[in-house]
């Protein structure tokens, strides 16, 4: 073991206990998917994930400026992921960042005054916000543009001194949530942080969102007069067109309306305007998203209708202007394909979804990588092995991960190419040594080719990084028994029914071997 100092990082959800409760198995998807872009941010930052329980995640970093930067990026990341699901179904991290003394333990776990006292800020922290240390916030005071509330000394759970603390909330604050300033701007004294909000405070807090919902809504009008072409903004009403004269022909138009189209295509009421014969009519909107709650219709009707203005063809704009990158599109108009990419479990939805918002043209780079890979998993469910290791080449191409690496030897492993499965496998564990899912998965790729020596050490590695997996026991217990070890097979057949009664593989290992 050896001392050192860090900077780290706490996070954890908010009401996970509760969004359990409603619904385990999405709740666990999601966070899934949550977690996996939490590791993304905290890897471009320099860092390292050195423990996970739960909805619990702790990391190390080097600097306090990356360690507030990639904890800012994750907020922003996933409250643009909350827009698919109401209220009462967001999923936000608490996070708390210090700098402290830490130990390090052999294989990497960071124990200490450090992580306790980082555990403990992010309870401070509002949902969907941060909370950061005295030594932090003077480490990143100069360096970057975020403004944190003083939120004055804390009394923290067992740990004995008080820690001077300060937050950074980064979505609307919940009814009831206590501002930690004085109406001077001020520090308030601890016995005022106690009191349920003032009236006063909370006046202030509804102006401040009323002045955000607003921002939010000019820059969205400005993002679609920059961006979409005259069509789109006609369509959803932020542009009515002129009535332009009537075109030279040798029968002049009837001046009483507009020249009609063989095929009618959908205009304001109020001012109709002349349609060109060779235009078409657009497609139909993809089927609507099932409505979360009521109040939702009036959304979701816009959203339709933008979506369907932009597959439509427009007469006025060139192939470069329609490919422009449009932020608008790419996370309000197409939040449902988004959502359903990420998160459906039907291979045909998430795939077709994923192609949907591949031909929208508004991904950069980064979310095009990851949309790639998405769409690599949906064509490795829906049995296309070959169509999803061309994903996988594409994603990688932009951007090389852990996780595309690993997915494309599932890809290889399902196509017999055992050689090219172990190499993608050998790639992931570059980039993420700590990996369980690639070196599990590779120590099952050696057990098929015989290999058992290699599939033994590995399967041991996989469960010494995460144990509470049914599936790298019941692996380790296949290895055991073709090696002949039948009580040590027997012992990991058996832990795996323990963590999942369901490994029906692990219940035919034992009844084999005549230990059911």
């Amino acid at each position: 073991m050896k001392r050192k100092i860090a900077v780290i990082l706490a996070a954890d959800i908010a009401g996970y206990s509760r969004l359990i409760a409603e619904d385990e198995e999405e709740t666990l998807r999601r966070f899934e998917g949550y977690r996996t872009v939490f590791s993304e941010f905290v890897d471009r930052g320099g860092g390292r994930i050195f423990n996970t329980a739960g909805d619990a995640i702790l990391a190390e970093f080097q600097s306090a400026v990356e360690a507030v930067r990639c904890a800012v990026d994750v907020q922003e990341s996933l409250k643009a992921r909350n827009l698919a699901y109401p209220p009462s179904r967001h999923m936000n991290f608490r996070i708390g960042i210090t700098i402290g003394d830490v130990v390090e333990r052999e294989g990497g776990d960071l124990l200490g005054d450090g992580v306790n006292i980082a555990a403990r800020l992010e309870s401070v922290a509002p949902p969907g916000g941060i909370c950061v240390s005295r030594s932090v916030h003077e480490a990143v005071a100069s360096k970057m543009a975020l403004r944190f509330s003083d939120a004055g000394p804390q009394s923290l759970k067992n740990i004995p001194e008080r820690v001077h603390a300060y937050t950074l909330a980064l979505e609307e604050s919940h009814p009831g949530t206590v501002v930690m300033q004085n109406a001077g701007g001020g520090e308030a004294p601890p016995a005022a942080a106690q009191k349920s909000a003032v009236p006063a405070a909370d006046r202030q807090s509804h102006l401040i969102s009323a002045g955000l919902a607003v921002l939010a809504i000019a820059l969205a009008g400005a993002y679609a007069y920059e961006y979409l072409p005259d069509s789109v903004r006609e369509t959803i009403g932020l542009e009515t067109r002129q009535p332009q004269p009537a075109p030279v022909a040798e029968t002049p138009a009837p001046s009483a309306g507009p020249t009609v189209a063989a095929t009618p295509q959908p205009e304001p009421a109020a001012t109709p305007a002349p349609v060109a014969p060779e235009k078409t009519e657009p497609p139909p909107p993809p089927e609507p998203r099932r409505a979360e709650k009521p109040q939702e219709t009036t959304p979701s009707e816009v959203e339709k209708q933008v979506e369907a203005a932009l597959n439509a063809p427009s007469s006025g704009t060139t192939d470069s202007e329609q490919k422009r990158p449009n932020p608008l599109a790419s996370r309000y108009v197409l939040t449902r394909q988004w959502n359903d990419c990420h998160e459906s479990t039907n291979a045909d939805v998430a795939a077709d979804a994923c192609k949907g918002l591949l031909e929208s043209g508004g991904l950069n780079d980064d979310d095009q990588a990851t949309v790639r890979y998405k769409l690599g998993r949906a064509l490795r469910d829906k049995g296309e092995p070959d169509q999803a290791i061309e994903s996988y080449d594409r994603s990688i191409a932009l951007k090389p991960t852990a996780d595309a690496y690993n997915h494309r030897g599932i890809a290889y492993f399902d196509k017999s190419d055992y050689a090219k499965a172990i190499d993608d496998y050998t790639a992931a564990l570059k980039l993420s040594p700590s990996l369980a899912e690639a070196i599990n998965n590779r120590a099952w790729t050696y057990y098929k080719t015989g290999d058992l020596s290699a599939a033994l050490q590995d399967a041991n590695r996989a469960v010494s990084l995460d144990g509470t997996k049914s599936y790298i026991w019941d692996t380790r217990g296949h290895i055991h028994e073709a090696r002949g070890s039948k009580t040590a097979a027997i012992s990991d057949y058996k832990k795996a029914l323990t963590l999942d009664a369901s490994t029906e593989s692990s219940a035919e290992g034992l009844r084999r071997l005549g230990a059911n």
